[in-house]
Parts: structure tokens; C-alpha cells; sequence
């Protein structure tokens, strides 16, 4: 290693830099976790090599999905750190209300595991729903076959059909219903999926990576395309009553607010191992386990369907006075390899959100019927393409 201070800092930067933004940054504490940091380094390089050798067989092309000792470390820096933040700004004469800083402070900083855990507890066999336009997908990583070590189309056969769109035709007829099992009928108003393949020297394969997503919008106006068919929401409203989240609705509020102006009523959540393609990468949450994403209705939804957190041990549920109402999905599977005998690596993650079929109902009457769109975006690269899109490998 020959800068320390370099390899430091980006570690800090890849893995706390979200919760020091979101703690606002207090004046000499990130300074402070890096020269904790460099301290560790000695014993990091160590146990890492060993980790790695043991983790990956001694082939290290991808890091294995594990909690290693470069995070640990950062964490663990972080955290001793912050132990005297208070502390610290009270001497240089800021002063506040002891137990709502620790608590402000610790929400921000602390490494959360609970939206991995309810994203384990929502974890279901890859589902068949989606809307027709998208039936194509449903055979995941087309464009590549491990048995025959053949080349399949790229972009996939059916791709093509909704390149183009940005809206689904039929507008809320478009969306696809469950068919079986405990929300059968239910209608998916939000699918976000994600398909890639690793690049592999042998047979020589690019890394290819395909995106759909769908989400329920209400608009008087088509949407511009390339954009997605989602706004951005807190995960906490699945956990938390939307009234105790500050968000300025009440469910007048926020029906008046959906009947009248333009907006994804579908949401990206910040709870989410990555960023999704085309949009800015948003504030995510930290910890092992994290899903692709987790969708969420809009808190005007929430608001104006007058929705609450499920009770009692579940994943990503909302509850009213009927019953369970309006859920997230997850998945991932669909193991490949990169030819190079690595650890075998998901090729499709998605999550979907669904409604209960009368709420649906309401739902689109309060949007209006010439208002409700079925969203569509639609996005493939592969890593010998030079579009100026990132590729979400992290």
C-alpha cells in the first residue's frame, strides 16, 4: 500500500460517506475516522489476504459477498469516533439536548440491519406476474446459455417492443394480477428487475446486464422517456406511521394531491444495495444483506389510503382496518458463473409492489382513469458499450 491515507479515505467515502452526509457532516469527525483507520491498516492487509484466500478459493477477480475487514474496520472507526461527538462540538459551543442528539445522531450512524432482516422476510421464489408487454423477460439471462456455452440474441428477443415506451398501453388495465397463492388477484403496480451475466474468459462473454421497471403514475401528460416510473420515498414507511414521519400530509391532503398533479405514485426507497441505472444514485442505507431495492407506495398513497405498518414479525407490509393491504416482494436467484470457477452469483434480484384489489379501485378512481399510466423503463448494456451508462457492479 503506498499511500495510506489515500486507501483510507476511500474506504470512509465507499462505506460511511452516506451517514456522515446524512449526520451532516460534523467538523473534524470524518477527518478523525480516517486516522483511526490508517491505524487499523496493519492488521486490515492480514486478516483481508486471509479472508480473500479463504473466501475465493484464491481466485480474487470478485470480491465474495461477506462482510470483510476493510468495512469492519471502517465501521468500527466510525463508530469509536462518533462515541465522543458530542463532546466535541460541546466544546467548541454547541450545545444541545443530550438524549435527542445521541438519538438523532445514533439513527444516522449506526449500521441498520432491519431492512435486510424484513427484505429476508419478504424473500419469495421468483413470481410470474408482470404485465404481458414484458412476458419476454420472464426467461431470465436469454442471452446466454451455461449448458451449450452459446449466444443467445442480445438485447433479448422482445426487447424491442417496449424500447420505445415509456407509458404501457391500456393504461391501469395494462398492470398484470396475481394468479395464485395468498394475494391471488392482487394487481402489481411496481416491478423493478434486474438480469446480468458476469464477463467470462471462457468461452470470451462481455458482461451484459438487462433493467425493467414498471410503476403507477398519474399524469395529464406523457412522461419524458429514458426517465424511471418512480419517485423516491423513506423506507421507515413500512415501519413507521406516516403521521409520526413529518411528511406535511393528511389523507385530504393527499388524495387532493394525487386527483391533481403529476407523479410516480410507485417509490424507490433508500433502503437498497445499489443505485438503479439512470437515476442519481440515492442515500442508501448500510449493512449486510441489503436487496437490490425495496419499493414502496408514495406517502400520499399511504396518506390518503389511510394505511398503517403491519403488526406483528413481517416484511414490507401495510395494514388496514380490512387487513393486510399493500406489500413489497423480493427475489433473487438464478445462479451463474464467470467461467473462471468464482462463487456462483445471483443473475436476476426484483422486488414488486402489490395492492389489494379493492384499494386498487379506489386508488385509480381518485387518480382519475385518463390519468392513470402503467409506467414502463427498459434498459440493456453490456460492458463493451461505451454509452456513458455505469454499470450498477459495486
Amino acid at each position: 500500500m503506498n499511500n495510506p491515507r489515500e486507501f483510507a479515505t476511500h474506504l470512509v467515502d465507499h462505506y460511511l460517506g452516506a451517514r456522515l452526509d446524512a449526520v451532516g457532516s460534523p467538523a473534524g469527525l470524518r477527518e478523525t475516522v480516517i486516522d483511526l483507520v490508517i491505524d487499523a491498516l496493519p492488521d486490515v492487509e492480514t486478516l483481508m489476504r486471509t479472508q480473500l484466500d479463504l473466501l475465493t478459493n484464491g481466485r480474487r477477480s470478485q470480491l465474495p459477498d461477506a462482510y470483510l475487514a476493510d468495512q469492519a474496520a471502517a465501521e468500527d472507526s466510525l463508530q469509536r469516533a462518533a462515541a465522543g461527538l458530542r463532546a466535541a462540538l460541546a466544546q467548541a459551543g454547541h450545545l444541545g439536548s443530550a438524549q435527542s442528539f445521541e438519538r438523532a445522531a445514533a439513527a444516522r450512524l449506526r449500521d441498520d440491519p432491519r431492512a435486510a432482516l424484513r427484505a429476508e422476510l419478504a424473500r419469495i421464489p421468483r413470481p410470474l406476474t408482470r404485465p404481458e408487454a414484458l412476458a419476454w423477460s420472464l426467461d431470465p439471462a436469454t442471452w446466454f446459455s451455461d449448458s451449450h456455452q452459446a449466444d443467445k440474441p442480445w438485447p433479448p428477443t422482445g426487447f424491442a417492443s417496449v424500447a420505445g415506451l415509456r407509458s404501457l398501453p391500456g393504461n391501469a388495465m395494462a398492470f398484470a394480477r396475481v394468479g395464485e397463492g395468498p394475494h391471488e388477484g392482487w394487481v402489481q403496480i411496481g416491478l423493478f428487475e434486474r438480469q446480468r451475466t458476469p464477463a467470462r474468459r471462457y468461452p470470451d462473454q462481455p458482461a451484459r446486464q438487462l433493467q425493467i421497471a414498471v410503476g403507477l403514475e398519474a399524469l395529464d401528460d406523457d412522461p419524458p422517456l429514458g426517465t424511471l416510473p418512480a419517485s423516491q420515498a423513506p423506507w421507515q414507511l413500512w415501519t413507521s406511521p406516516w403521521r409520526r414521519l413529518g411528511l406535511g400530509l393528511t389523507a385530504e391532503s393527499a388524495a387532493d394531491h394525487i386527483s391533481t398533479a403529476d407523479q410516480a405514485l410507485t417509490a424507490l426507497t433508500d433502503a437498497g444495495a445499489t443505485g438503479l441505472i439512470d437515476t442519481p444514485r440515492p442515500r442508501t442505507l448500510s449493512g449486510l444483506g441489503l436487496p437490490l431495492c425495496v419499493l414502496a407506495p408514495a406517502a400520499s398513497v399511504v396518506a390518503a389510503l389511510g394505511l398503517e405498518p403491519t403488526k406483528g414479525i413481517c416484511g414490507f407490509s401495510l395494514s388496514d382496518a380490512t387487513g393486510e393491504a399493500l406489500i413489497c416482494r423480493q427475489w433473487h436467484g438464478h445462479l451463474v458463473h464467470d467461467g473462471n470457477y468464482e462463487p456462483l452469483l445471483p443473475a436476476v434480484a426484483g422486488a414488486d409492489l402489490l395492492i389489494r384489489p379493492d384499494l386498487f379501485t379506489r386508488l385509480h378512481d381518485t387518480i382519475g382513469a385518463a390519468r392513470c399510466r402503467a409506467g414502463v423503463n427498459a434498459h440493456h448494456m453490456s460492458a463493451d458499450e461505451d454509452d456513458g451508462t455505469r454499470d450498477d457492479e459495486d
